[in-house]
This record gives C-alpha cells, structure tokens and sequence, in this order.
C-alpha cells in the first residue's frame, strides 16, 4: 500500500523508515487515498474539518476512518456523503458528543461501523492503566509526585 500523509509536525525519520510520502497539504491527501484515517488532536482550527467542502475532495468510493476525536468531522454531512454513495463507509471509535445520542445522524446511515470509543483499549493497555495508578497512589503515600500530573496540587 501507498502510504501519503500531511502533518505540521512532520517527522522526517519516521516517514523515510516506514515509506511515508509527505503532502503538501490535507487537502492533497484528500484528493489521493482511498482510505482516509484522521489522527489529529481536536482544536478550535480543526473543529469539523471534515465537511462537506472536504469530502467533496474526496474520491467516490473512498473510505472515513476516524481514530481521534468525534468532533473533527460535521457528523451530518459524513452521514449525507454515505447516503449519497460518495463514502462507500466510515468507521470510529468516536462521536460528539459521547456516549452517542439516539439522533446522532451516523446511526441511521449506510455502512457505518462505530465502538464505543475503546479502541486504544486492550489486555496490555488496561494492566498497564492499573499499574500507573498504583504507582500514583504510592508515590502519594511518599509524598512523591505522581506520574504524568496534569496540574500542580
């Protein structure tokens, strides 16, 4: 398989050692792959970038994976483009908002597969999870720090 990609933070070592050829730009990418996966973290700029516009740009038949977040795609607009038959189908491990609402427009349209965003989610990872918070919780004990805070106490 071909591999293209865009990313502003593009790592070259990567790219070379797995056979990436870098895009210009996303749309570029768009116009290229057959199957299109978003591994992108969800901001103000990016909020919907998938819509109409882009799926446009989009060859008929390709594929949507969504392994980031819900809200980088216009939810009724993926569900148009699979009704319409220029997706052939769209997969993700996530919604906006979660947990997925009964008239969350991706529910009632074609070839659609969705979980219930556990993707990262396996024996390894949840023992590792396990681990961690332990460790938290010792290190607390200690007065230490724990591991990966995410603000100052």
């Amino acid at each position: 398989m071909k591999v293209c990609a865009y990313d502003v933070y593009w790592d070259e070592a990567f790219a070379r050692q797995f056979g990436v050829e870098r895009k210009p730009a996303a749309e570029d990418v768009l116009r290229e792959a057959d199957v299109v996966s978003l591994h992108m973290n969800l901001t103000d700029e990016n909020r919907e970038f998938i819509d109409a516009r882009r799926l446009a740009l989009m060859k008929k038949g390709a594929y949507l994976l969504n392994c980031a977040r819900g809200a980088l795609i216009r939810q009724e607009d993926v569900a148009r483009a699979l009704r319409d038959g220029h997706l052939a189908g769209y997969g993700a491990d996530v919604v906006e908002p979660e947990p997925v609402e009964k008239t969350n427009p991706l529910l009632s349209a074609p070839n659609v597969v969705l979980t219930p965003h556990v993707g990262s989610r396996t024996y390894e990872s949840v023992e590792r999870q396990a681990a961690m918070a332990a460790e938290n919780l010792l290190r607390i004990l200690r007065g230490e720090p724990p591991l990966a805070q995410a603000n100052r106490l």
